[in-house]
């Protein structure tokens, strides 16, 4: 909620949060951020991000009841990126496997009619 409707920082773009990974003593977490765009765009974004860093941990305290607020750290989460690789890894493996289904069947054929 604070990093979409209360960031006014342009560099910020499209931010999704996937997760985040609190230290045992709360007194950091690893924030993981998904960003739309390039990678240019992405960089900016994690700037503007780091830039909001203390504003988003002061909206943060108002809102949870914590000893203390910890220190964020975003941190970009590409394992989108990883996923699409295997998955057009697999596509293009099960492409080459027909096509060379069909050629053996092919192969068949013309032997059979031979």
């Amino acid at each position: 909620m604070i990093l979409q409707g209360e960031l006014k920082d342009p560099r910020i773009g499209f931010v999704s949060v996937l997760g985040a990974e609190p230290t045992i003593d709360l007194k950091e977490c690893k924030i993981f951020v998904s960003i739309l765009g390039s990678e240019s765009e992405q960089r900016t974004s994690l700037r503007g991000l780091e830039a909001a860093r203390g504003r988003i941990q002061a909206l943060l305290r108002s809102r949870v009841r914590l000893r203390e607020t910890p220190i964020l750290k975003f941190i970009l989460d590409e394992s989108y990126k990883k996923t699409l690789d295997i998955e057009d890894k697999i596509r293009k493996a099960r492409e080459e496997d027909e096509a060379a289904a069909e050629e053996r069947d092919s192969r068949a054929d013309q032997d059979s009619a031979n």
